[in-house]
């Protein structure tokens, strides 16, 4: 910080020297005047070089200006394996002085562009597509802004539609953040009662979006044939990867 605002401080000797030899030729009212208004000025000089400072530190706390506690996830298919809920809650934690808005990132594998809301932000649904292998994201803007260190809920709810089948059989999430837990509850309600099939939980490496994607088996995933849900708790994701729970179509 003393190097940041050095320059400043050398500017403020050299202009309280100068106002302080232009005050002697000045009447009293008038040199106190200028004086004070100087004074103000250099206290605002200061307030700005520490804001600026100040930012610049937090900015470099975290690449996304924020970290993470916890997220919760529900996929949901109805009984024609066709339609759709998709639906995240993240409790979040904010590193910047004001955080209004989040992108929100996210990958759809299907043909048919989802239909997003939230009850808990604004957002005008528009979805920014990302290059190829990378996720699209949307933008949710908090009703109430958060302040440095304030805790938050993120809420995305995504409407699909995979009427042609094409979409694939899995749940996956960015880890660029640090999380507590994320956890899964995937419901196929489309499945025959006899459907025991395991699902398995895979990583990748973030920085690996294109070309021969490798995926590192992590573990099984049991599936509830009397709730036709798999459920699983990722505590403590090592932070770059990308982590998914894969399935039998």
């Amino acid at each position: 910080m003393y190097r940041l605002i050095k320059p400043f401080i050398d500017v403020v000797a050299y202009v309280a020297t100068i106002t302080g030899f232009v005050c002697i030729f000045l009447k009293d009212t008038v040199a106190t005047l200028v004086a004070l208004g100087v004074f103000c000025l250099l206290l605002l000089g200061i307030a700005i070089a520490i804001f600026v400072f100040v930012w610049k530190h937090l900015k470099r706390t975290t690449n996304y200006g924020h970290i993470g506690f916890s997220t919760f996830v529900k996929y949901e298919t109805e009984p024609d394996g066709k339609h759709i809920v998709f639906e995240v809650f993240r409790q979040i934690q904010s590193k910047q002085l004001v955080m209004t808005d989040l992108d929100y990132s996210f990958k759809w594998t299907g043909s048919k562009s989802p239909r997003i809301t939230s009850k808990l932000q604004n957002t005008d649904g528009r979805i920014y597509e990302g290059e190829e292998g990378a996720y699209d994201h949307i933008k949710l803007k908090f009703k109430k802004a958060l302040t440095y260190n304030e805790t938050g809920t993120v809420h995305f709810y995504a409407e699909l539609d995979d009427v042609d089948g094409i979409s694939k059989p899995c749940v996956e999430f960015k880890v660029d953040v640090p999380v507590e837990i994320i956890h899964y509850r995937i419901i196929l309600k489309q499945k025959p009662n006899d459907y025991h099939n395991p699902a398995v939980l895979r990583r990748r490496k973030i920085n690996n979006q294109i070309g021969n994607i490798d995926y590192e088996d992590i573990e099984s995933v049991a599936f509830n044939a009397h709730c036709k849900s798999y459920e699983y708790h990722l505590l403590e994701p090592e932070v770059g990867y990308f982590y998914r729970i894969e399935w039998q179509k």
